[in-house]
Order: C-alpha cells, then sequence, then structure tokens
C-alpha cells in the first residue's frame, strides 16, 4: 500500500488539535483556581468580621445597658481600648473601621446595636494598578 503525500502531515495535525483541547482546559482549571482563591480571602475576612463582632457584642451584653451607649460608642473608653487591642493590634482584616450605632427599643431596659464592620482589601494587580475589594459585615443585636 502506498502513501499519498496528502495523507502525510494528519498526525500532525492531530497532535495540535490535541494540543490546543488540552491548553485551554489548563488555561480554564487555571482561572478556576484564582476564582477560588479570591472566595476563599473573602470567606476568611467575613469570618474574622464575624468574630469581632460577636466578640464586642458579648462585651456590650455583659455591661449595664444604661452605660453601653457611653461605654461603647465611637469615642467611648472601652470601644476604644477594644478598638486598639483586637482590631487594630490582633485583628488581620486589613484597613478595618468598625462603626457601631444604637437605637433605643421598644422597652427602656433593652437597646438596640448595630454593628458595621468593613474593609479593604488588597485585590489583583491590574494593568495599571492594584484593584481593592471593599467588604462590609453588619449585625443588629438586641441587649437586655
Amino acid at each position: 500500500m502506498k502513501k499519498d503525500v496528502r495523507d502525510s502531515g494528519y498526525v500532525l495535525l492531530e497532535a495540535l488539535v490535541a494540543l490546543l483541547i488540552f491548553s485551554l482546559g489548563l488555561l480554564g482549571m487555571i482561572s478556576f483556581q484564582a476564582a477560588s482563591f479570591k472566595i476563599m480571602a473573602d470567606s476568611r475576612f467575613r469570618t474574622e468580621a464575624a468574630m469581632l463582632a460577636d466578640e464586642l457584642l458579648a462585651r456590650m451584653s455583659a455591661s449595664e445597658v444604661s452605660r453601653v451607649q457611653s461605654d461603647f460608642g465611637p469615642q467611648g473608653p472601652k470601644f476604644l481600648a477594644w478598638l486598639d487591642d483586637r482590631v487594630v493590634g490582633a485583628s488581620r482584616l486589613p484597613a478595618a473601621r468598625v462603626i457601631p450605632s444604637f437605637s433605643p427599643s421598644a422597652t427602656p431596659t433593652t437597646l438596640l446595636v448595630s454593628l458595621r464592620i468593613e474593609w479593604t482589601a488588597p485585590g489583583a494587580k491590574g494593568a495599571a494598578q492594584a484593584v481593592e475589594t471593599t467588604g462590609v459585615y453588619e449585625t443588629r443585636a438586641l441587649l437586655f
């Protein structure tokens, strides 16, 4: 059986197509890995923010309700000490801000507390500059 000139190079074309398909699959796996890393970092920051909010609310609930606004307000001494010790000193949240707010509730012996924790996480570097991601965690609690 004699080989035709038109059939030579067919195996090379098949190998190039297989290499192209493999390369596209590999690029897809790399993009999924990058997306999963971003989701993992966001999840870690949200968990850290939830733990900080829970800790601050526990400290507030251990205090007398009538003293919570003065002690844990934005300029309160207990709030500033906690902020310096836990958020600035020990937290892994980048550029974190904690904003407490208070609302009167239905009874004079209870207080509605809202906490907002914001952070700015560095993102992937773009062509011009780094893209930053801003995260927010908000929670409310009724203290009595």
